[in-house]
């Protein structure tokens, strides 16, 4: 039931993935950590911004002015045609104790910054990896609540997904998914990279990056260690992780901060004077590893290194392919101005051979265009599962569907890209245009006629399973925070905020303080 979308191809810092994996037994890159007074002023968050900026609730999108959300006895199909709730109104930092809501399954790592815990959510029995830091006012606090704000914003298939912060007297204490696959660090070591198979991973990790240098944001430590497989026993979808060293860059501005691993640092690194195109020169170091099984840059001390490097002389094996070649060059050149950007990479000829397309599949998109969420108890429902449900697209036919629809590579839909998609590919429905209007009013929170990914999945994949009992309890578990067996206002107010209460009403059909399961259960359309 899928077309083959041909418009694009397929395509000392503590990780917060639970290493599981074995150690490999290769030499790992050293890592350096030398930051400018300046860029650390500039690009770093205090813990009292963190928290003030943070621990409320982001106003939601009212589309008219003289809408009042006081009166408990409005329509609630009236005020939904003008408000959106979404998981960005969730509150993402909590003046609380983590062990309240998670046990310890087991620490994981411990680094110079903090600690790293596996643990379980008590309410869905859910996993999570857990990055806890000191809260004292140092670099490595700064950097961290750095990496939150920046985690929090993004929202691609490929990039790990933050979820909250329990902060008490001693401790930040960062929940973040947990990824059960290993990392592309051991798969190296383990077995042989085809050309193809490296493709696949190359392709999705440059949508990855693409899709950040769109935001404005640069990484500085890409490398296999931080790219894992979703799943262990599927090598296929990857998540990028670890943007403890990432930052938000202006247009025109430059970074000059020493930071990442040397093997896989950019010549203009050392001359402290770089951007975005560094995050390219490691993707293509990392490629160049995949393939060859080395380091294209090496050296007995690090001076020695930092000199090959800058130098840029790298040998090839004969056996790779000419296209790959040409692929490594563009990707490895010296001038960061010259260098190949990952929308242009993913344009060569390298990832076309393969003839690795994205799967346009017809049932994601009837589901797509027929979604319509005509109240804010649905709303709230679906925004729960995409944020909270871990491996809503475990088939990933949707991701697949997503990728193609997404023409451009930035990580969104717009209408334009919808429509032209199915006249591409001959789909027709009745009433489509009508349809794909309402989709966009219905679900688009920012009214610039563009769907992230999550508002996607919400449309397509998770308007499919709320009718199940399963899916139904697990959101009551997630919404029964104070886990006394009712949804109560309380509970609202502590999943979206004390200023949001007045929407208690129009979620609670009757006049009672809370909601029992059965009664949760009896809002859900038959």
């Amino acid at each position: 039931m899928g077309s083959n979308c041909k418009s694009k191809p397929l395509g000392n810092n503590i990780d917060y993935n639970i290493q599981l994996c074995t150690t490999t037994q290769l030499e790992k890159p050293q890592v350096q950590q030398q930051y400018s007074e300046d860029e650390i002023v500039q690009d770093s968050v205090s813990s009292c911004d963190y928290e003030k900026d943070r621990s409320e609730t982001k106003s939601m999108v009212l589309r008219s002015p003289d809408v009042s959300l006081n009166s408990p006895t409005q329509n609630d199909s009236v005020v939904i045609s003008r408000l959106h709730l979404t998981s960005d109104d969730f509150v993402k930092v909590r003046n609380q104790n983590y062990l309240d809501y998670y046990s310890n399954e087991r620490l994981l790592g411990v680094g110079s910054y903090g600690k790293v815990y596996l643990v379980r959510n008590k309410q869905t029995n859910q996993l999570r990896a857990m990055k806890q830091l000191k809260r004292k006012q140092s670099l490595a606090s700064r950097q961290s609540l750095r990496e939150m704000e920046i985690l929090e914003r993004l929202d691609h298939p490929f990039i790990v997904k933050a979820l909250e912060v329990y902060q008490d007297d001693q401790n930040y204490n960062m929940i973040i998914e947990f990824i059960s696959g290993i990392d592309l660090q051991e798969d190296i070591s383990n077995g042989k990279f085809t050309e193809e198979k490296a493709a696949k991973i190359m392709n999705q990790l440059l949508l990855a990056i693409g899709y950040i240098h769109h935001q404005g944001i640069v990484h500085r430590d890409i490398k296999p260690e931080n790219i894992l497989y979703q799943y262990n026993n599927q090598f296929e979808w990857i998540k990028l992780i670890d943007f403890g060293i990432s930052t938000k860059i202006k247009k025109n501005k430059k970074l000059s901060s020493q930071l990442g691993s040397m093997y896989f640092m950019a010549p203009e690194i050392f001359q402290k004077d770089y951007g975005q195109q560094i995050d390219i020169w490691a993707c293509g170091v990392t490629l160049f590893y995949m393939i060859h099984k080395r380091y294209p840059f090496m050296g007995k001390t690090d001076q020695d290194m930092r000199n090959a490097i800058i130098n840029g002389h790298f040998i090839l094996d004969q056996g790779i392919s000419q296209e790959l070649k040409n692929l490594l060059n563009k990707m490895l050149q010296i001038n960061p101005n010259k260098r190949i950007t990952a929308c242009q990479a993913l344009q060569e000829d390298w990832f076309t051979k393969f003839n690795l397309g994205f799967q346009l599949n017809q049932s994601v998109i009837h589901k797509l265009l027929n979604y319509r969420s005509t109240s804010l108890f649905e709303e709230l429902i679906f925004s729960l599962i995409t944020y909270y449900g871990q491996n809503s697209d475990d088939s990933g036919q949707a991701i697949q569907t997503f990728l193609c629809l997404d023409r451009d590579q930035d990580g969104l839909i717009s209408k334009q890209e919808l429509k032209l998609t199915l006249k591409n590919y001959n789909i027709n429905i009745e009433n489509q245009s009508k349809l794909i209007d309402n989709l966009f009013s219905s679900l688009n929170k920012s009214q610039d006629d563009t769907l992230t990914y999550k508002e996607f999945l919400a449309a397509s994949v998770v308007s499919d399973k709320i009718q199940t009992r399963k899916c139904q309890k697990f959101c009551f578990q997630l919404l029964d925070i104070d886990q006394d067996g009712k949804f109560s206002e309380s509970d609202f107010c502590r999943l979206m905020g004390r200023k949001q209460s007045n929407l208690w009403y129009l979620l609670n059909p009757t006049d009672k303080s809370y909601i029992t399961e059965e009664e949760f259960y009896g809002m859900f359309k038959q």
